[in-house]
């Protein structure tokens, strides 16, 4: 009680912090964010070094597709739609090459579908 009655008469506080925890929680704070740091590097640099072995290639049909130099607008959306669907159902329902050289054709699905179960299904061993 005394030390309290003096600290009212002097204006400031007599007793001193303890400066070690705060030394303490700093340094901790300071090497876990060094060790955040050093882990976020490791993995953008691994997801980088990755991104080589998960390109895939193209897909075969985006040989086919013409580039287009003009602005990308839709005009008439459900007519384009109409277009697009109508140009998938041909490929998907038709016959057609699609490696000519390679000898390599696109058959209707009902008709793959049949082919499959005609030949069957290869098993593992």
């Amino acid at each position: 009680m005394a030390e309290h009655h003096d600290a009212q008469k002097k204006n400031y506080e007599t007793m001193e912090i303890n400066i070690w925890p705060v030394v303490v929680s700093t340094a901790a704070i300071v090497v876990l964010s060094l060790l955040a740091f050093v882990a976020m590097w490791a993995m953008f640099h691994g997801l980088e070094q990755a991104k080589i072995y998960l390109t895939e290639a193209p897909p075969p049909m985006a040989a086919n597709q013409k580039p287009y130099n003009g602005p990308l607008i839709q005009v008439v959306p459900p007519a384009e739609l109409s277009l697009v669907r109508a140009a998938t159902q041909k490929i998907l329902t038709g016959y057609g090459w699609v490696d000519k050289d390679a000898g390599v054709v696109h058959i209707p699905v009902d008709r793959a579908m049949d082919l499959a179960l005609e030949r069957g299904f290869p098993v593992r061993k």
